[in-house]
């Protein structure tokens, strides 16, 4: 527990690895960012990264609570109110404000922790869009990238429901997810929050980045065709990027055999 008026620790109890979002793996850890094409000349042409704000994601229900919450508190946090001789328990419906509010401050961009790229992850977050491209970095060429930026690396851990998702920070919760319906994104993600008290934010915002230093390989759309490959060559050049891009590994079948998806070919 810290004393945010002068940052000093008033107490701590110990806490497993496994359930710390701040241990991410080494630097050279393969990422991976799946996009549209015209997201991806927005990145080269702008230089930034683009980041959402929690409550502005798809899934409503990012950086929330589970239900649990509302009655049962975590372990550790159960052992830090018993070390600190507190014996009236926190009221938890404090816990779902300060999410709410939170929420409307932090911003999220999202990479996934994988050695190769991924069938499900095309499906999933490009929905048959076959002119997009797979970003092949690095943790530590992300870091990198984003040197001198208000952003802080995450790794995503995925529980069970009727399990309490983390209570011991404000940012906690945003470190969370649901195990069956998120657990093949294996998530690296991205968080900025600003202050309370500042002024409302719009539901987007962007941070500059190296995208020299960021950008590995480029891998385009199983399904894109092959002048595609050559348009994907030809932004990199003229933004000088000298990254390698590939065609994909995977075929149409890899596609089919984790989900029908109606496929745009292009």
């Amino acid at each position: 527990m810290i004393d945010r008026r002068n940052q000093t620790v008033v107490k701590s109890v110990p806490f497993p690895d496994a359930q710390n979002p701040h241990m991410i793996p080494p630097p050279e850890t393969v990422i991976w960012h799946y996009v549209r094409f015209d997201y991806f000349q927005t990145l080269l042409k702008n230089r930034a990264l683009w980041f959402t704000r929690l409550d502005k994601q798809s899934d409503k229900t990012d950086g929330t609570y589970s239900d649990v919450n509302g009655s049962e508190m975590t372990t550790v946090t159960k052992e830090l109110i018993s070390s600190l001789g507190i014996v009236e328990m926190p009221n938890q419906t404090h816990l779902y404000q300060t999410n709410e509010i939170i929420r409307k401050r932090a911003y999220v961009h999202c990479w996934s922790m994988r050695s190769q790229e991924s069938a499900w992850m095309w499906n999933s977050f490009l929905q048959g869009e076959a002119r997009s491209v797979a970003i092949r970095s690095t943790i530590g060429r992300l870091g990198a990238a984003l040197h001198g930026q208000p952003v802080e690396f995450l790794r995503i851990i995925y529980y069970p429901p009727g399990i309490p998702r983390p209570d011991w920070s404000y940012t906690a919760p945003f470190s969370a997810k649901d195990k069956m319906k998120h657990r093949e994104e294996r998530e690296l993600r991205l968080l900025s929050v600003n202050d309370i008290g500042a002024a409302d934010e719009p539901e987007n915002k962007s941070f500059p980045t190296d995208v020299k230093a960021l950008i590995g390989k480029v891998v385009v759309h199983p399904l894109s065709s092959p002048e595609f490959l050559n348009e994907v060559r030809s932004e990199l050049k003229l933004c000088s990027i000298n990254a390698h891009v590939a065609r994909s590994g995977l075929q149409s079948w890899d596609l089919q055999a984790v989900g029908h998806i109606k496929t745009h070919v292009g």
